[in-house]
């Protein structure tokens, strides 16, 4: 390593550290081309966990990572502007990932354009998530026949690996926006699809577009996320990205109090997926509850489930804020419980675990510099 590059390493460690000593991360630069800042924040925890899918016995472990933020803005004379940011992590096991990774372009009280790697708006919050898992998966992992799936709106909400871009404007009290994602999307499957092998075809283009609509203390929102390209992924010759999702999302909000109130539909290939969640937070508690309900055909893939399955999940948290009367140091406790149980079952062979019940118990240690 020469000396220039020496020095470049040093004056990052050195903004890094400073970082951490300033409330809400430091400017490095910030003249009339623009500004440059570095944040981020801690966050690890302690799980004790038992999950009826993999083992019997109750886990114990921990988990964590540290996120670096850096953003940067230019704002012209006529109130043009260019942003960027991008959110490296550092796992305690070693390994390495990316949050956002954007570059967005636009006027200020107009429209925006960003493109990159990003979440869009939030159609299905869960409040204070603490620790949320399901007895079944969701789209932040894979939908696998080794579980039943608790669809959210999110499908094509973001930080997708190929591409995405986003179009978002506010027009007084109403927020319009319409994501697409590009690329592969056979990522969101696992190697089977009701007992059929998974195949990519051309890339795909999802798009999701979203309106809510604001007034005083509560907002409603509303969305459908939909591929545009036949045949980007197949099983056994069908077309299994021929899905279409709906969600709506309620949010009453004040100084001490925010309620959510969520539903989403998925209508896809011999099945549909129902979801509905309520979640409340209140000065520092937290209490949520997630219900889905999977109803499973055999008109396209014959020989596998027919019937239903139902997935409740209950949890709790509590935030302890200013720690040690430090600001923007946390301490949360929380906890989950979920089950799943087949109803109306009528034939075909299947993996879903009627009666499984997970749990877990968490406290993370969070710190926002």
């Amino acid at each position: 390593m020469n000396y220039r590059s020496v020095t470049k390493v040093s004056m990052l460690a050195m903004l890094v550290s400073s970082a951490m000593h300033a409330n809400a991360g430091i400017n490095v630069i910030d003249n009339e081309k623009g500004s440059f800042t570095i944040g981020g924040d801690v966050e690890f925890d302690f799980n004790y966990m038992n999950f009826d899918s993999t083992s019997q016995d109750w886990e114990f472990d921990q988990s964590g990572r540290i996120l670096l933020d850096f953003k940067g803005e230019r704002v012209t004379a006529d109130n043009h502007y260019l942003k960027m940011k991008v959110s490296p992590t550092y796992a305690q096991s070693g390994s390495t990932g990316l949050d956002d990774a954007w570059f967005s372009f636009g006027k200020q009280n107009g429209p925006d354009i960003r493109i990159g790697r990003f979440e869009g708006y939030d159609m299905f919050p869960v409040g204070q998530d603490t620790f949320v898992d399901h007895s079944g998966d969701t789209s932040d992992g894979l939908i696998s026949d080794n579980g039943t799936y608790i669809y959210r709106t999110k499908e094509a909400r973001g930080r997708n690996s190929d591409g995405q871009i986003m179009y978002s404007q506010n027009f007084d009290n109403v927020y319009v926006e319409l994501n697409a994602l590009l690329g592969d999307r056979s990522t969101l499957f696992s190697d089977t699809y009701h007992g059929q092998t998974v195949t990519k075809g051309d890339d795909a283009i999802v798009i999701r577009p979203v309106v809510a609509y604001t007034m005083n203390s509560l907002t409603v929102a509303a969305s459908v996320e939909r591929n545009l390209v036949s045949d980007s992924v197949t099983a056994n010759g069908i077309d299994i990205m021929d899905r279409t999702g709906y969600g709506l999302r309620t949010t009453y909000s004040t100084d001490d109090l925010d309620v959510h109130f969520n539903l989403a539909y998925m209508d896809a290939v011999d099945e549909t997926n129902s979801t509905l969640g309520i979640n409340a937070l209140y000065k520092g508690f937290g209490i949520g509850y997630v219900y889905a309900l999977n109803e499973y055909e055999n008109k396209q893939f014959s020989g596998w489930y027919e019937g239903d399955v139902e997935v409740s999940t209950v949890y709790a948290s509590y935030h302890f804020t200013n720690v040690l009367d430090v600001e923007d140091f946390s301490i949360y406790a929380g906890a989950f419980h979920s089950t799943a149980d087949e109803k109306k079952v009528k034939s075909g062979a299947g993996t879903y675990a009627d009666g499984e019940d997970d749990q877990g118990l968490r406290i993370r240690f969070k710190y926002i510099f």
